[in-house]
């Protein structure tokens, strides 16, 4: 009876320090608190800067917070997203990246990016977040530069410096 009751003790035991283990792990690695601040080089301006595949895996390396669009010549879609992403209001200036799909496609974002166009967020060098142009639920960031100003405003802090 007692080896009995060690065992049921030490599965309590086991069990309890995995939940605890598992709660402080999941606590400690969700990613960034929203809305977060880019670095600091990409505030007062708004442009587009072009990039190939490894501008973005030196930018990855060095840790660096940014948003990258990515962009695909002679898509209408892409158009679309390159003229809302051109047009945002004053208070949302900022310099961000674009890339152009070969080279994504070379790249560690192909990871994530699987369709053009796309936008992804990029927190201290990991991709957080990233449109997709085949999934329902992000159609209207899309179609909408509204929605996509909200959605970009979810992760990126514009308000002045800290």
């Amino acid at each position: 009876m007692k080896k009995k009751t060690g065992i049921i003790l030490s599965a309590i035991i086991v069990t309890s320090l995995l939940v605890v283990g598992g709660t402080i792990f999941l606590l400690n690695n969700q990613g960034p608190k929203k809305p977060f601040r880019l670095d600091e080089e990409y505030y007062s301006i708004s442009e587009a800067i072009d990039i190939k595949k490894d501008d973005y895996e030196k930018l990855i390396a060095d840790k660096k917070t940014f948003l990258v669009m990515i962009d695909k010549p002679g898509c209408v879609m892409t158009a679309e997203m390159r003229d809302f992403m051109s047009n945002f209001p004053s208070e949302m200036q900022f310099k961000y990246y674009r890339m152009m799909w070969e080279e994504v496609a070379k790249s560690s974002l192909h990871e994530y990016v699987k369709f053009t166009p796309s936008v992804a967020i990029v927190y201290q060098g990991k991709v957080i977040d990233w449109l997709q142009a085949d999934k329902d639920e992000d159609a209207d960031y899309f179609n909408n530069a509204e929605a996509l100003q909200r959605w970009i405003k979810e992760y990126i802090d514009f308000s002045s410096a800290q």
